[in-house]
């Protein structure tokens, strides 16, 4: 069986939190052996570990890991005298693998600009001092988003993937010189919004390309509106069906890219 890894999955949802163990199951059953669970809180990081070391207390396997983070819309819940103590406790668990889901987002700007760029400056400091991969959100706020980057330095930053990309050529072609990596979920599925992201595809190195369904958000399939972690299959075919690659090869290449990044082969 050719398996990939879900690099995005918002578990402790509503939507799935009644009945996650089965949903995890079902991901493992299709072929997703590894999901990284997203922290957007510090509550809810805090939520994702303890889901993470259930599952490894009850079945003794490690499918599940977290990134522990701040997510640009509840930047205004950063406070200066606990957070970064908070993440920092946090990111010493085992299961923890990654500081975000962090970073811009200008178009909702469910935070003020300013103290999204507040928190995510923190967050990269930390990232930084700990010398953990940074898992990035961006929207509407590419240039803002690198100079906080740019700050902390090329050669001090640890390695990067920005996920759930929706942006331009231009934009994902920067992140690929920089040395990022990309996470791409079903949007690229989706015949009229993902066509933008189709047409790019082939010009980025699947050495830099991760696959991810941000369930149950992001959702694609028809007859129903969210997505669920089992999906990142489809998205992984999608791919390989874009750039002219066989699904095992998109496969092997994208586990690897989250293996390396993460570093979860165990």
């Amino acid at each position: 069986m050719n398996e990939v890894v879900d690099i995005g999955i918002n578990l402790t949802h509503r939507a799935f939190r009644k009945h996650w163990r089965n949903v995890v199951q079902r991901v493992i059953d299709a072929g997703v052996t590894k999901l990284v669970l997203t922290g957007t809180s510090i509550q809810g990081s805090e939520e994702c570990l303890g889901l993470c070391q259930t599952w490894f207390e009850e079945t003794g396997a490690k499918n599940l890991y977290a990134t522990v983070g701040v997510h640009p819309h509840d930047a205004k819940t950063w406070n200066d005298e606990q957070s970064y103590a908070q993440m920092k406790k946090m990111l010493s668990h085992p299961l923890a693998v990654a500081v975000g889901e962090c970073g811009l987002d200008f178009n909702r700007n469910f935070s003020t600009p300013e103290d999204q760029i507040h928190a995510f400056r923190e967050q990269v400091k930390l990232a930084v001092e700990l010398n953990m991969p940074l898992f990035l959100h961006e929207r509407e706020a590419h240039n803002e988003l690198v100079k906080v980057l740019d700050e902390a330095g090329a050669g001090s930053l640890p390695p990067i993937v920005v996920h759930c990309f929706t942006g331009t050529k231009v934009e994902a072609m920067e992140y690929i010189q920089r040395g990022y990596y990309i996470g791409f979920t079903g949007t690229i599925c989706k015949k009229e919004r993902g066509a933008s992201l189709r047409e790019m595809l082939p010009s980025i190195p699947l050495e830099r390309v991760m696959v991810e369904t941000d369930a149950p958000f992001m959702g694609f399939k028809k007859g129903r509106k969210s997505s669920e972690p089992a999906d990142c299959i489809e998205v992984a075919r999608k791919l390989a069906e874009t750039v002219d690659m066989t699904f095992s090869t998109v496969c092997e290449k994208t586990t690897i890219n989250a293996v390396d990044l993460f570093q979860i082969n165990d």
